[in-house]
């Protein structure tokens, strides 16, 4: 049985390695150099990236600075996010447990996944998901699914690292364990988590460990009735002076200056130079 799951994946790993190439001939095997000097960075956008007020102040901001500092090595994986913000909230709720089992037949994790893949170069050093909110589940799943893909093929692996902020993925999940245990066996380099979460915001973690727990979560924190739940009135209300801080946040030119901080800074995941230089942005 473990021969023929592995012989399955296999198979599955040649189809996509094909279709990457097919898609995009120009760019040869990312392991065929060994002098990389790119940092390629993805951004997968909360649930409500095509909504009424979207992008919202966060993302607006976020995106037009690192579009400044990164040009073409910075892709927002939109793609993979519905028109319906409970449609990725859902999706989130339902698959932000544990690893998913074939990822590669599900619609938002094949098109992230192939995003990125067509998006490198053979200068590539380095892969950067940054996520918020749902696209945080996103980015776990895919994140695995990228391991997976460099080591059934046995190309040279580049860096990756996971930035997951205002996170729905709860730390007590089997979903967080595996990317620990994956960047304990350094197939992760990086994983950004505590630095981004928001004091107060009972969306962080909200995903739990069960999907039954998840959506009764969802559905406690939008039925507020009486004065507020774990400190916050209901989800629905997005006032951004007095509405759930999860909201107000989204609409903070703040938090996308805290992402580039932790990020770019502390963290200089896009090298020295790109640090100079948000270091001055973030000055003005």
């Amino acid at each position: 049985m473990i021969r023929a799951c592995f012989i399955l994946w296999s198979v599955k790993v040649i189809l996509l390695s094909t279709f990457i190439h097919l898609a995009n001939p120009f760019r040869s095997d990312v392991s065929a150099q060994k002098d990389f000097e790119i940092h390629s960075f993805f951004f997968i956008p909360g649930g409500a990236y095509h909504g009424k007020y979207s992008p919202n102040a966060f993302t607006r901001t976020y995106c037009e600075s690192m579009n400044d500092l990164l040009g073409e090595d910075f892709l927002v994986i939109d793609g993979a996010v519905s028109k319906s913000a409970i449609n990725n909230v859902a999706w989130a709720l339902s698959r932000g447990q544990k690893p998913m089992r074939k990822p590669e037949k599900k619609k938002k994790t094949v098109i992230a996944f192939k995003s990125i893949m067509e998006a490198l170069h053979d200068e590539t050093s380095d892969i950067n998901i940054v996520s918020s909110s749902f696209g945080t589940a996103l980015t776990a799943q895919v994140g695995i699914m990228l391991t997976d893909f460099f080591i059934t093929a046995g190309k040279e692996m580049p860096d990756i690292n996971l930035v997951m902020g205002s996170s729905m993925i709860s730390k007590d999940s089997k979903l967080y364990f595996k990317l620990e245990e994956l960047r304990r066996e350094g197939m992760l380099t990086t994983l950004i988590y505590d630095e981004l979460q928001d004091p107060g915001d009972n969306v962080t973690g909200m995903c739990g460990k069960s999907r039954v727990g998840a959506f009764a979560r969802g559905l406690r924190m939008s039925i507020v009735i009486f004065h507020k739940y774990k400190g916050q009135p209901s989800i629905l209300n997005n006032n951004p002076q007095t509405g759930h801080l999860h909201l107000q946040r989204a609409q903070s030119e703040e938090k996308a200056e805290k992402f580039m901080e932790v990020t770019l800074i502390d963290y200089a995941l896009a090298g020295e130079e790109i640090r100079a230089k948000a270091i001055e942005m973030l000055k003005n």
